[in-house]
């Protein structure tokens, strides 16, 4: 039992050392490779320049308000304002997650259930959905830019459309997973479509639908980052589209570094979420 309790805290550490000494050689790099993308812009910026130049610039994107000025009205930089700019932009991207995701979740589990549901809704659904999930994501941006313009709406669908293919694609597959004999039961015992449905497919699909969520979300975090490229005036994705404007590199690596920290902090909250709502089930991860 001393061995498997300490199994897991040496795991961490390998992990903890691994990042250690990636953020060892990023910092080697920028020290070894001083070229540089603009005036005053490094190609690899250090650590020392990521928290606190950067950092600080970050209060270029701060609209003003909560009683500290913005940079545009004549306010001089503050790390005050670097936060609230992060912290601002940061609810405006999750905002857009989360709609997108509840929609593409939605979505793609009803199309899922849809191919198996009969014949003539698998005909309808099945096929169509199957080449739209090939199209690739990125190459969807300029379309759905021209569809609908800068709007809202156009940024959630985008991320719907991300999330959606996958979900559709995992309940496909966890639905034909399902034992035919517990369909086949509950039919004996005189249950109608839906209540097979309600009380054998759905949660049968549970345990295996874990791992579709949490790719889904990772997909989420990369769609929604290309939905702010659909002229989004507010966003961590509409800082880094002005960032690469200007050729101001550290500032698109700060961003991107904290969409590896969200991006982290929502696979462990979902991870340990669904752990808790699917213990029941023996093979779920815990």
């Amino acid at each position: 039992m001393k061995t498997l309790a300490t199994k897991p805290a040496q795991h961490r550490h390998i992990s903890f050392a691994v990042f250690v000494a990636i953020a060892l050689v990023w910092q080697l790099l920028s020290v070894a490779y001083p070229a540089e993308a603009a005036p005053g812009e490094p190609m690899i910026p250090g650590w020392q320049v990521l928290f606190t130049r950067t950092l600080l610039s970050m209060a270029d994107y701060w609209q003003g308000g909560l009683g500290v000025a913005s940079v545009a009205e004549g306010a001089e930089r503050t790390y005050l304002a670097a936060i609230l700019s992060l912290l601002s932009h940061t609810f405006d991207t999750l905002v857009r997650l989360v709609c997108g995701l509840a929609l593409g979740w939605l979505a793609g589990l009803a199309l899922g259930l849809a191919v198996s549901w009969s014949r003539w809704t698998r005909r309808l659904v099945d096929l169509p959905l199957q080449f739209i999930r090939t199209l690739p994501l990125l190459a969807m941006v300029p379309l759905f830019q021209l569809w609908f313009g800068t709007y809202f709406l156009g940024q959630i669908l985008f991320v719907a459309y991300g999330i959606g293919v996958i979900v559709f694609a995992g309940t496909v597959n966890a639905v034909r997973n399902v034992p035919p004999i517990y369909i086949d039961n509950a039919r004996t015992l005189g249950a109608s479509r839906m209540m097979v449905y309600k009380t054998v497919i759905l949660p049968a699909i549970l345990p295996e639908m874990r791992s579709t969520m949490l790719l889904s979300l990772g997909t989420g975090w990369g769609a929604v980052l290309g939905a702010e490229y659909l002229g989004a005036q507010s966003g961590l994705g509409y800082i880094i589209v002005y960032a690469g404007q200007f050729a101001y590199l550290d500032r698109m690596f700060l961003i991107a570094l904290l969409f590896i920290v969200y991006t982290a902090l929502s696979y462990w909250a979902v991870g340990r979420l669904t752990a808790r709502l699917l213990g029941w089930a023996p093979s779920s991860e815990r």
